[in-house]
C-alpha cells in the first residue's frame, strides 16, 4: 500500500478503535481459543499460514532478517500446527524496479536487493511446505504499478518449489494463466491440495488488479465438473477494506488504493474487490474463503455474504505493514505478524489467530487477542 497511509494506520493502532465495526453477519462468530505456548500447536485439525505484505521488511536492510525469522518459525512449527500450506498476500517488495534505494520511508535497498531478500526468506519453505503467492501493486512497474512489468516471475518461477511444481507433473499446481505479456507464471495460478479429512482444496491466486482475461480463466476453471465439489480459497491482493466493505462496494473507484486509480488500472482492464465479487467470487459455488492484504488503516476487515448458490463466503483482510514503525526507517517492517487459519478436523469451523515470532522473541505476548484478529468462523 502507499506510504501516504502511514499516519492513518498509526492513528488506528489503539485497539478500542477497531472493535466497533463487527458485522451483523458475524453474530455467530466466537473468539478463537487462546493459546499460551505457541510451540504447542493445534491439538486437532490442520492449518494454513498467511503472510501479509512484506514490503517494509524487504526495503530496509536491517529489517530483512525479520521476514526470515517469520519463515524460520513456520518451518520449525510445521508439524506442531499441521501446516499444509503457506500463502503470501502480495507486495513482496516496495519497488519492483529501482536501481538505487529510495531513501528514508522508501527504504535503503534497490529492487534487486529487495527481490533477493524476499526470495531468500521464502525459499526456506521450499521442499518443506507448498507456497502460494498473490502479487501486489508494489510488485509491478517501477515504484508502484505504473505498468504490469514485474520481476516476480524471475525470482519466483513456476518450478522454484518442487512441492508446487517439479516440472515433471508433480506438485499442487493445476494450471497458470498468461500474464499481461502472454507468459504463463505464478501471477495467475490454480492449485489442488489434498488435506486431512479427505478434502480437496482448490486455491486460485490472481495478479494485482486482475485483468478480465484472467478473471474469465478463473471462472472457467471453477465451472469444470472435477473441481465443483472442492473447497475453494481465493487469494488476491485487493478485495476487502478496513471498513468491512469490499473495495469499490460503495461505487467509489477513485479512492486512493483502488486498482482503478493506478497505471495498471487507468486503461480500464482491472478489477477491484467488488468487481471480483460480482464477476467471479459470487458466481463460483466452491469459493468459501477470500484472503487479501494491501489495505492499512486498522489493517483488518471481514464480512460474510452468501454467493449465488446460497453458500456463505468469508472474506478477510489481513495486513500488518503499518505496525512496528511502519514505513519509517526506525521501524521493524510490520512486527512480524502472521495469521494461522486452523480448520477443525470435521471442517465445520475455522479458528483464525494472529501470531508474531518477533513479539515472542521480545518476551511479549505473541498473540493478538482482539476479536478482529482472533476469531472463529463457521464453515457449514
Amino acid at each position: 500500500m502507499n506510504r501516504r497511509y502511514l499516519l492513518q494506520s498509526l492513528a488506528a493502532l489503539p485497539l478500542a478503535s477497531m472493535g466497533q465495526r463487527l458485522l451483523a453477519q458475524t453474530a455467530d462468530q466466537m473468539p478463537a481459543p487462546s493459546l499460551g505456548d505457541p510451540a504447542q500447536g493445534c491439538t486437532e485439525g490442520w492449518t494454513i499460514a498467511v503472510i501479509p505484505d512484506t514490503q517494509n521488511y524487504a526495503k530496509f536492510a536491517k529489517n530483512q532478517k525479520h521476514f526470515e525469522r517469520m519463515t524460520d518459525w513456520l518451518i520449525a512449527h510445521l508439524d506442531a500446527w499441521k501446516i499444509k500450506l503457506v500463502m503470501h498476500e502480495g507486495d513482496l517488495v516496495e519497488q519492483n524496479n529501482i536501481a538505487i534505494g529510495g531513501g528514508q520511508g522508501w527504504g535503503d535497498q534497490n529492487s534487486t536487493e529487495q527481490w533477493k531478500s524476499a526470495q531468500q526468506a521464502l525459499r526456506k519453505l521450499y521442499g518443506k511446505v507448498p507456497t502460494i503467492f498473490a502479487t501486489g501493486n508494489h510488485d509491478y512497474g517501477i515504484r508502484n504499478a505504473e505498468s504490469r512489468e514485474s520481476q516476480f516471475p524471475e525470482y519466483f518461477p513456476i518450478t522454484a518449489n518442487p512441492l508446487v511444481s517439479d516440472g515433471q507433473g508433480g506438485g499442487i499446481l493445476i494450471d497458470c494463466a498468461a500474464n499481461a505479456f502472454g507468459v504463463k507464471t505464478l501471477e495467475n495460478a490454480a492449485y489442488e491440495i489434498a488435506v486431512p479429512g479427505g478434502k480437496n482444496l482448490l486455491v486460485i491466486s490472481l495478479e494485482w488488479g486482475p485483468r478480465k482475461a484472467v478473471v474469465d480463466w478463473a471462472m472457467q476453471l471453477c465451472q469444470q465438473e472435477k473441481y465443483r465439489q472442492h473447497f475453494g480459497i481465493f487469494l488476491t491482493h485487493d478485495f476487502m477494506l478496513p471498513g468491512d466493505e469490499r473495495d469499490g462496494q460503495d461505487g467509489n473507484r477513485k479512492r486512493s488504493g483502488n486498482p482503478h486509480t493506478y497505471g495498471t488500472g487507468k486503461p480500464g482492464d482491472t478489477h477491484d474487490g467488488e468487481d471480483l465479487w460480482q464477476q467471479f467470487v459470487s458466481r463460483a459455488p466452491q469459493i468459501k474463503i477470500v484472503l487479501n492484504g494491501h489495505e492499512m488503516g486498522s489493517h483488518v476487515g471481514r464480512r460474510s455474504d452468501k454467493n449465488q448458490s446460497g453458500q456463505l463466503v468469508h472474506q478477510m483482510l489481513f495486513n500488518a505493514q503499518g505496525f512496528g514503525g511502519g514505513s519509517d526507517e526506525k521501524g521493524n517492517g510490520g512486527d512480524g505478524w502472521l495469521r494461522l487459519l486452523t480448520f477443525s478436523a470435521d471442517h465445520t469451523s475455522l479458528a483464525v489467530r494472529t501470531f508474531s515470532p518477533l513479539k515472542l522473541d521480545a518476551g511479549l505476548s505473541p498473540w493478538w487477542e482482539h476479536p478482529q484478529w482472533n476469531f472463529t468462523l463457521p464453515m457449514k
